[in-house]
Parts: C-alpha cells; sequence; structure tokens
C-alpha cells in the first residue's frame, strides 16, 4: 500500500542540506548534558541556518575481546544554506573546544566532502574516500 507524501515535514520554501559533524570521543567525555550540541543548534537557530536533528556516539573498530567502544559523537545538522552554516562552524567548534581531528561532512558539487580541524587550523573541502561516503545531499 503506497502512502502519499507526508507534507509536515517538507520544506517547500529553501533546500535543506544534510551536514554532519564527528568530534572524537576524547574530548566528548567532558560533556555527558550535551551542551555542545545544544550551542551548536542554538547557534545555527538563531541565525535561521539550520537545526540540530540529532546526535549520538558511532562505534570504532571490534577489539579482540569483540567489544567495540566508542570513538565519536556524531551530530547530525539540517541546513538551508551551507557555506553559512559551514562558515558558523568554523567559528563555533574551535569555542566549543572541539578537538583536533573534529569533521564537518557535506555534500558539494556532487562530492562528499569533509573540513577538518588540525593543528594548524582547518582543512577544508577534502575529498571523503569512497567507503566513507554515501550519503545524500539534500533532505
Amino acid at each position: 500500500m503506497q502512502l502519499p507524501p507526508d507534507d509536515r515535514y517538507a520544506h517547500h520554501e529553501m533546500p535543506q542540506f544534510f551536514v554532519y559533524v564527528r568530534i572524537p570521543v576524547a574530548r566528548h567525555a567532558v560533556d555527558p548534558l550535551h551542551l555542545r550540541e545544544e550551542r551548536i543548534d542554538q547557534a545555527l537557530q538563531a541565525q535561521g541556518l539550520g537545526t540540530v536533528v540529532g546526535w549520538g556516539e558511532s562505534l570504532g573498530e571490534r577489539h579482540a575481546d569483540g567489544k567495540r567502544a566508542a570513538t565519536f559523537m556524531r551530530v547530525d545538522i539540517s541546513v538551508t544554506d551551507l557555506p553559512r552554516a559551514l562558515a558558523l562552524l568554523h567559528t563555533l567548534l574551535p569555542a566549543l573546544e572541539a578537538p583536533q581531528g573534529t569533521e564537518i561532512h557535506y555534500h558539494a558539487d556532487g562530492r562528499h566532502l569533509c573540513d577538518a580541524i588540525h593543528a594548524q587550523g582547518w582543512r577544508l573541502a577534502q575529498a571523503v574516500p569512497t567507503a566513507r561516503s554515501g550519503s545524500p545531499s539534500t533532505i
């Protein structure tokens, strides 16, 4: 049975772009109340750029004992203006003490790209290997 589309969740007036942030878990340990995600959401909404739609820990490789530990915190974001939202995140994440290795993932011109914090600052628009790619560019 085919159901009709649910327009309650559609954004007809502007495109929505999916962005996610990967924050290494070692630094996340000092943010048990998810204040970082709340501050990201507040900053995006204050500028009318989007909203945090979810977050959670992502597991790393399986250890010899079969267990998998969390390796990073992922923050899923829906944005309406990709360049402005990226600029905001480039300023906001270091202010929120996001450590080196933090990544912002997004799609532009049909390519999965990543901006990452390194010792020298942000490395922008780095191509993501195909094995790690696959998300759609809009939602």
